[in-house]
């Protein structure tokens, strides 16, 4: 599946965010304390549809499914 790269973390400070890191998780996390700044998932891909969630939210999104 090809798709346009998403972005992560856009705020005022910085508008056009972060680009993915394709080798990354694909889900965007917020962080639990400090900044309210989201950002990308830091474990590796290669579970779930298409191979771009990581182990743990390949489980979350399957069971949504």
């Amino acid at each position: 599946m090809k798709y346009k790269p998403l972005r992560y973390g856009a705020w005022a400070g910085n508008p056009k965010g972060t680009l993915e890191d394709k080798t990354l998780c694909i889900i965007e996390v917020w962080p639990k304390s400090g900044t309210w700044i989201p950002y990308q998932c830091t474990r590796k891909r290669g579970h779930g549809p298409d191979g771009l969630y990581c182990k743990q939210h390949a489980k979350i999104i399957e069971q949504d499914q």
